[in-house]
């Protein structure tokens, strides 16, 4: 027997205070992925379109994409989307005339309309696969011609050689920020909710839902984590 307390499953929300910190640690070069992610969207938002986070966290990136375009198109709106209530409290600060948060699962909005750019940063990893297609096809139908869906994911190398090299080397990345009990908790609190594939699956899947494969290239690589920008034409 023990008197040490049983762990509570691994969640988001658990780190909602320091979210933004916690994830710049456990994803190497992550802040520059926000970087580019906002640097991007100034190519895609324009005047009367609507701007949507899918996944939104603390609404950091929201947040900032807003204020990278609020002078050159004053007349857009920003929409974050986020299933936990615990990030809420980031929410307040960040709220304005033309941007809000919701607590909503995308899959069950009915109001995307008119989008220029949107967003969803390691989230779809999380939806079973016929969701995820599910939710690219509605915000495929709802961009405007040119909108641009930015999808960074987590991924399977195409080779088990190199899947276990780069595995290896994200471990002891992570090993330089987190204890190794806390990655291991993490971990097995993961492993039957978060669902990679690879890079050319997801490449597939988004040509179902209707994006082109010439207009779809990845921006940003970091071990097994790679983000896309898709654009509709």
């Amino acid at each position: 027997m023990t008197d040490r307390p049983e762990k509570l499953p691994f969640s988001f929300a658990n780190f909602a205070d320091g979210f933004d910190a916690h994830i710049d640690a456990s994803i190497r070069g992550y802040a520059d992925l926000i970087g580019d992610c906002t640097e991007l969207s100034q190519y895609f938002v324009e005047n009367g379109t609507t701007v949507c986070d899918i996944g939104c966290s603390t609404g950091r990136l929201l947040a900032e994409i807003r204020a990278r375009n609020q002078a050159r198109a004053p007349g857009a709106r920003y929409v974050g989307f986020d299933i936990e209530p615990a990030f809420a409290p980031h929410w307040q600060t960040r709220a304005g005339d033309n941007i809000r948060f919701l607590v909503q699962d995308a899959l069950d909005y009915d109001g995307f309309v008119d989008l220029s750019y949107v967003t969803s940063i390691f989230t779809l990893q999380f939806l079973p696969d016929r969701h995820r297609r599910d939710l690219c096809k509605k915000i495929f139908d709802a961009l405007v011609p040119g909108g641009g869906f930015v999808v960074a994911e987590k991924t399977f190398a195409r080779s088990p050689k190199v899947q276990d090299m780069l595995t290896s080397l994200y471990l002891n990345y992570k090993r330089k920020h987190f204890p190794d009990d806390e990655i291991l908790d993490k971990e097995k609190s993961l492993r039957d909710k978060l669902k990679p594939e690879r890079e050319a699956d997801l490449i597939e899947m988004l040509t179902q839902t209707g994006f082109r494969a010439e207009n779809i290239e990845s921006f940003w690589k970091n071990h097994l984590f790679v983000a896309l920008v898709c654009v509709k034409r």
